[in-house]
């Protein structure tokens, strides 16, 4: 009888101390398992230094790598992974940074322009920045290193983000004036385009819920601050002046790459003016887009009845990326 009570309170014992190791196993296993979430991209993802910028989600991504410590160097592992997790977080920070920096904002320049001219943008985009959350990390080896890799991303607009902050930034600005081409606008119109005289009104009808211009083919550059201009480089629309909050929250524009993207774009509606551009325009980014004088004015007559273009209800479709037409100037 002695003998089973004893081997009960062992086995319960046995049990016990079984528990009690998974249990510290599986916390420290926790520390270091990987992050493997799948980030969802749309088509439109832009590779540019440092990272990408994914246009149709309106996201900025970056990554960074970190070594771990051998075994040898550093025997606790959970904190070796910390160490090298740490290490690729600032990397990707950084990458960040230049992404953001790289990322054309107007036709008047790109984020490294628009901080380098205003000390205190570019104290809030490095804030920004330096608080971004980790959206992914995992192990991989290398070379019989274990490295560890980390994704940081950040919309482009919004409350604390970067894409609101230059277009504050651009709304402090003058209003320029709108009955002359401003100055340093460089137009690019292929001869063929310039020859359309179809009026866009011939197959279309009101009242419309939003404007979408097709570009394809001009190689127009995606851009935080974006204009449309007839064809004498004069703007018709594109600097924040009505329902800015709404602007400074979601951007000008949104982008697609096929008509039907463009259609499902929240800012759509059920009856967009479509219209074909002739065009391009710009300075040091070439983003800006360039309609008929015809469409422009039509363009501006149905806005009066609907103002969807005060709710920056605009949608550019564009090249692909990876498309031989699409790049920067």
């Amino acid at each position: 009888m002695k003998k089973q009570v004893l081997l009960v309170l062992f086995m319960a014992l046995t049990a016990f101390l079984l528990g009690a190791v998974t249990s510290a196993w599986a916390e420290e296993t926790e520390m270091v398992r990987s992050n493997e979430t799948i980030i969802k991209k749309s088509t439109l993802v832009e590779k540019v230094k440092g990272g990408e910028i994914d246009w149709g989600n309106e996201m900025i991504y970056a990554a960074g790598e970190g070594v771990m410590p051998k075994a040898s160097q550093e025997p606790n592992r959970a904190k070796a992974y910390l160490m090298a997790k740490s290490f690729a977080r600032m990397q990707a920070i950084a990458n960040l940074l230049m992404v953001i920096e790289g990322t054309a904002i107007s036709y008047e320049g790109y984020g490294k322009d628009y901080m380098a001219q205003d000390e205190t943008l570019r104290q809030k985009i490095e804030g920004f920045v330096r608080g971004v959350e980790i959206l992914r990390d995992e192990k991989v080896s290398v070379e019989g290193d274990t490295v560890v890799k980390v994704t940081v991303g950040t919309k482009i607009y919004g409350k604390a983000n970067p894409g609101t902050a230059f277009l504050e930034r651009i709304a402090q600005q003058p209003t320029p004036n709108l009955e002359g081409a401003p100055a340093k606008v460089v137009i690019d119109i292929p001869k063929e385009a310039a020859k359309k005289t179809e009026p866009v009104a011939a197959w279309q009808q009101g009242p419309f819920t939003s404007v979408i211009i097709d570009t394809r083919g001009f190689r127009v550059t995606r851009a935080m601050s974006p204009k449309i201009r007839r064809t004498d480089g004069s703007e018709v629309w594109g600097t924040i002046r009505v329902s800015p909050e709404f602007a400074l929250e979601t951007g000008i524009v949104s982008y697609a790459v096929t008509m039907e993207m463009a259609r499902n774009s929240t800012r759509c509606g059920s009856n967009p003016l479509i219209i074909k551009a002739i065009g391009r325009a710009g300075g040091k980014a070439m983003c800006d887009v360039v309609i008929s004088d015809e469409d422009a004015t039509l363009l501006l007559e149905e806005n009066n009845k609907t103002k969807f273009l005060d709710q920056c209800k605009v949608i550019f479709i564009v090249d692909a990326p990876n498309s031989l037409q699409s790049g920067r100037k």
